[in-house]
């Protein structure tokens, strides 16, 4: 989706992204920012590593393992910033059903937690965005520099949304509208969570969405 298109639909659906937000506010912004104040607490275990696999999913066939996860932790109580550093690492130890998976949107998530300002990688934020795809050429290497060069992509697509006056007023009308605890978030993650949640409304049959009329292909 072009920049043009994607601050008409952002304005347009406003009212469904805030529901949306606002029916995940207490759940949603509390764990998001418990997990941030624990990070900078220094505190990595007990609550916070539970919390952090329960809101960002590592846990289950789909995340990673004990091990995998407590290698995790250690490159984010080390600050670990360097992306291809982190997927290497990851890679390197087996996981369920013994497969070895370069994890993108949970390396991403290690570094927007020592970094606010960073986006993360989602898929259907990617989808919204339109990146590229990733894709599995045989060598290693290869594939962990389709993932770095998809996140830089997502990376300077950011920097400019957030340039943007139009994106700027969204933001801060939608932060207008936050419980007062939750108004430091910063403008990547709120960005974030409403593009995940414009693809949640976009992604619906027709019939269930009641702007359907003027939906845009995402």
């Amino acid at each position: 989706m072009k920049d043009s298109e994607l601050i008409d639909c952002l304005n347009e659906y406003k009212e469904d992204v805030l529901e949306i937000l606002f029916t995940n506010n207490q759940r949603h912004f509390a764990d998001y920012f418990s997990i941030k104040n624990g990070f900078q607490d220094g505190n990595f275990a007990g609550d916070f590593k539970s919390d952090f696999c329960n809101f960002y999913i590592l846990n289950g066939p789909g995340g990673m393992n004990n091990i995998q996860q407590k290698k995790f932790f250690e490159l984010l109580s080390e600050k670990e910033r360097d992306l291809i550093k982190i997927l290497e690492s990851l890679y390197g130890i087996p996981g369920y059903g013994n497969q070895r998976r370069l994890f993108l949107s949970f390396g991403t998530k290690l570094l927007h937690t020592i970094n606010e300002t960073l986006p993360i990688y989602d898929g259907n934020v990617a989808k919204v965005l339109g990146l590229s795809n990733q894709n599995y050429p045989d060598s290693r290497e290869a594939r962990i520099q389709n993932r770095v060069d998809i996140y830089n992509e997502l990376k300077k697509r950011f920097d400019v949304l957030l340039e943007n006056s139009d994106i700027r007023a969204y933001l801060d009308d939608i932060r207008r509208k936050l419980n007062t605890e939750y108004k430091q978030i910063s403008n990547a993650k709120l960005l974030d969570s409403s593009l995940w949640a414009l693809y949640t409304i976009c992604s619906k049959p027709k019939k269930q969405n009641k702007k359907s009329t003027n939906s845009k292909n995402i």
